[in-house]
């Protein structure tokens, strides 16, 4: 007979709110990827930015601005200690999509060159996808 065969309905109710209070618990501690994915949005609105209206400066900053974002980033990552279900596909394709939107971006951006109507825009475009995914981590870490 298992050690577990004389729990009353009471004590399997409280198992189970504890086990259900320490899930969300654990969710609400997984929020932090919704700050990193904010932070990079505004990283990514800052380098378009700087690439369309800066000029060859401005690509240089905006080219070492990044690079300095992405190490804190992968650094404060890798040092939380809770991770959500499913966040490797969400980067992957958070990433992914931002990797398509950012590459478009500057492509036809090509002949605007210093025009903040449709560089400002396009900085703003280039966010969504990281956006978006901070919003699914928020969703997901309330349930």
């Amino acid at each position: 007979m298992s050690e577990h065969a004389h729990v009353t309905a009471d004590q399997a109710r409280t198992a189970l709110s504890g086990a259900d209070a320490a899930r969300r618990g654990l969710a609400a501690r997984g929020r932090w990827l919704a700050a990193y994915f904010a932070v990079f949005a505004a990283g990514s609105a800052a380098v378009v930015a700087l690439i369309g209206l800066g000029g060859g400066l401005g690509t240089s900053l905006a080219l070492a601005g990044w690079l300095v974002l992405v190490v804190a980033g992968v650094v404060w990552a890798t040092s939380r200690p809770v991770r959500l279900r499913g966040e490797g596909w969400l980067h992957g394709l958070a990433w992914g999509v931002w990797g398509v939107v950012y590459g478009l971006v500057l492509v036809l951006g090509r002949p605007h060159a210093g025009e903040a109507a449709y560089w400002v825009p396009a900085a703003l475009v280039s966010t969504l996808p990281l956006l978006a995914a901070a919003l699914v981590v928020l969703r997901r870490s309330r349930r």
